[in-house]
């Protein structure tokens, strides 16, 4: 991963419909400078498919694709500049019925690995060209 040339130079705009980790992350990652050179909306999009299905429809394994739509904008020339589409995605095996703490705290780790690599990804494509409106 790259030096990340947002971190504290954007302002965010988030999604009121992202996940809340993603917020998260997101605040994490870059900050959230209203003074800052950029700003960054992103909208979120999650899928979630039953793989495997018993039955009685308990599903066996679910697989989760994460989907952000990362649209950056240069303050100075009001315009955007960069325009990306991330996926990531992890597969889930839930535990047996009924409330798990480890199974949580899997999933949650997984959901989470998979949104800061999706972060991640958006970071290491990002091209940065100041020349938008010549």
């Amino acid at each position: 991963t790259q030096t990340n040339p947002l971190k504290n130079n954007t302002l965010l705009l988030v999604d009121k419909n992202n996940e809340e980790r993603l917020t998260r992350s997101l605040y994490s990652f870059f900050g959230n400078n209203k003074e800052g050179e950029y700003i960054l909306r992103t909208k979120f999009l999650e899928r979630k498919t039953n793989r495997i299905v018993k039955s009685n429809q308990v599903a066996e394994k679910i697989d989760y694709t994460i989907e952000v739509n990362y649209n950056l904008f240069d303050k100075t020339n009001e315009c955007e500049f960069f325009s990306d589409k991330v996926i990531t995605s992890f597969s889930f095996t839930p535990k047996s019925s009924g409330y798990n703490f480890g199974s949580d705290r899997s999933f949650n780790k997984l959901y989470n690995n998979s949104i800061d690599q999706n972060i991640d990804n958006f970071i290491d494509a990002l091209q940065i060209n100041k020349g938008c409106l010549e």
